[in-house]
């Protein structure tokens, strides 16, 4: 069985808490997640945050976006979905208000 063709509750599974931590943080973005966005919202080491992400693009739960340096997002609807009802409403609502605080950090908006 490919990582594609994977039940998204099997890729979960077989990650470390952090990095589960991590796709909660991608769906809280609603989108694309840029790494420096990221760093924000994971508060942890650059060493921890790097390591997460390899953890979830090796397992197939997160891809690295062609041509778009440093910019992941879920591989399919499906597993964004899956993550996105795992997490839980509640869990979102908080991690979404700290996601729009760290990409006006980053993107310099307002």
């Amino acid at each position: 069985m490919t990582k594609g063709s994977e039940d998204p509750r099997q890729r979960r599974a077989s990650l470390s808490g952090s990095a589960r931590r991590m796709l909660d943080h991608v769906a809280a973005l609603d989108g694309p997640a840029r790494y420096e966005v990221l760093r924000h919202l994971a508060r942890v080491s650059e060493e921890d945050i790097i390591e997460d992400l390899r953890e979830v693009v090796e397992a197939g739960a997160l891809a690295a976006l062609p041509g778009r340096p440093n910019m992941y997002d879920f591989p399919e609807e499906a597993v964004r979905a899956f993550v996105v009802a795992e997490a839980g409403e509640e869990r979102l609502t908080r991690l979404r208000a700290r996601a729009q605080a760290a990409r006006r950090r980053v993107e310099g908006g307002s």
